[in-house]
């Protein structure tokens, strides 16, 4: 079926949920930097299983992953057997990749633009799994290399990899000021390298981004955060426990207190 300008593909039993999708694809606008999606044709495959999902993306793709997105072709396959909410937002990241590779016409590193989509999906909840990491709690530092590597290897990996690719947008974001994004990503549409729109844009080098961003990463969820969010762990634990024995104490007065009044009961009763 056709909604605009997109073309959603389903499989029976997914009728209605290919129409609200497509009328979500359709409409959907806010990308930082780039605002609307360009007005291209946009074909949205909708798999109901993992088997369906792994044949059109061609077994291409880790086990975890819910959606991919093929800019030259203009095509995005989502697995549909999830929550609504997770599959609708699997398909705000995937269209934040089709936005702004169509805006740049080539592409970015791949920290860039996994971090790109993450923040244009709010992904929020993605930077949880930095504020328990051991590795950044004990000083260690990744370069951006390094979180190429993990968003190709295993899904623990992946997860870091896609957290920390997001605090470097966002750092990035920070910098723009008001206007966020916009002057990097039209610089990116601008310049042949990424280098050299970092350096129009912020008027820094790649790796003196780099150092600037670890260091952010290292202030934001260092050995501190790492702490203090133990401590929140440890003090719900705490406050269960002392609720536990509260009550166990309360249980134990009530049965003393019953045992009492028997136990006078028996001295006051006399036989004759």
């Amino acid at each position: 079926m056709t909604v605009g300008r997109v073309t959603a593909v389903s499989w029976p039993g997914q009728n209605a949920l290919a129409t609200s999708l497509a009328e979500f694809a359709d409409h959907a606008s806010g990308f930082p930097g780039i605002g609307a999606l360009p007005d291209r044709p946009v074909r949205l495959i909708l798999a109901p299983t993992r088997q369906r999902y792994d044949s059109l993306t061609r077994g291409r793709l880790p086990f975890w992953s819910e959606g991919a997105a093929f800019p030259d072709a203009g095509t995005i396959v989502l697995l549909t057997d999830q929550p609504p909410n997770r599959i609708t937002g699997a398909l705000r990241h995937e269209l934040a990749h089709l936005a702004l590779r169509w805006r740049i016409g080539r592409s970015a590193p791949l920290w860039f633009e996994e971090g790109y989509a993450a923040v244009a999906a709010e992904e929020w909840s993605r930077l949880d799994a930095l504020r328990l990491n051991w590795q950044l709690a004990r000083g260690e530092r990744m370069n951006l290399d390094d979180v190429d590597r993990a968003l190709r290897g295993t899904r623990g990996d992946a997860e870091a990899g896609y957290a920390l690719a997001t605090t470097a947008v966002l750092l990035l974001h920070r910098w723009g000021g008001k206007e966020g994004l916009d002057r990097l990503v039209a610089n990116l549409a601008n310049e042949s390298t990424f280098d050299a729109a970092l350096r129009a844009t912020y008027h820094v080098t790649e790796g003196d981004f780099e150092e600037r961003w670890q260091r952010d990463v290292a202030s934001r969820y260092g050995w501190l955060s790492w702490a203090a969010a133990m401590g929140l762990f440890w003090l719900a634990i705490g406050a269960v426990l002392v609720a536990l024995v509260t009550l166990r104490r309360r249980r134990d007065r009530i049965r003393r207190a019953a045992l009492n009044d028997g136990q006078m009961l028996d001295e006051l009763d006399i036989t004759p």
